[in-house]
């Protein structure tokens, strides 16, 4: 009978000890299930809502969300070449259609706040600084 309340004892203790929630890593990272996660290419652009014209080289440009950070790298046409035009690599919260980007330039923090949607395979990020606004388009690849 000793036996038995032991091994009792012994099994409640571990069953107890299993929760559900260790094994969710959307409770350490809720990002990890975002729509945003994946690497977009750019699209489209805008600004004051004025559609530009982008070239081929500048359709080069991707923003790639992981879990923890984003990447964001935009190319330009100089003379006759596509090089490189800048590169962000920083991290991201996303709050409800809020994304806040956070990067380093130059050794300063940059804070960037957007509105974002997503429709289809379709990422709009729209940046408005100070009634300017610059807006997106993206297409996940």
């Amino acid at each position: 009978m000793k036996k038995f309340s032991v091994f009792i004892l012994l099994f409640t203790s571990i069953l107890m000890s299993c929760n559900s929630d260790d094994d969710d890593p959307q409770s350490e990272n809720p990002e990890s299930t975002s729509k945003l996660i994946g690497k977009w290419g750019e699209i489209s652009f805008s600004q004051q809502g004025e559609m530009m014209t982008i070239t081929d080289c500048e359709k080069r440009s991707t923003i790639e969300f992981s879990a923890q950070s984003y990447t964001d790298i935009g190319y330009a046409p100089v003379n006759t070449d596509c090089q490189i035009d800048y590169q962000d690599t920083g991290t991201w919260k996303e709050d409800g259609d809020k994304l806040t980007l956070t990067y380093t330039d130059e050794g300063e923090t940059i804070v960037e706040e957007a509105v974002f949607t997503i429709i289809d395979d379709i990422l709009t990020i729209e940046y408005d600084d100070e009634g300017f606004k610059t807006e997106f388009g993206y297409k996940k690849l």
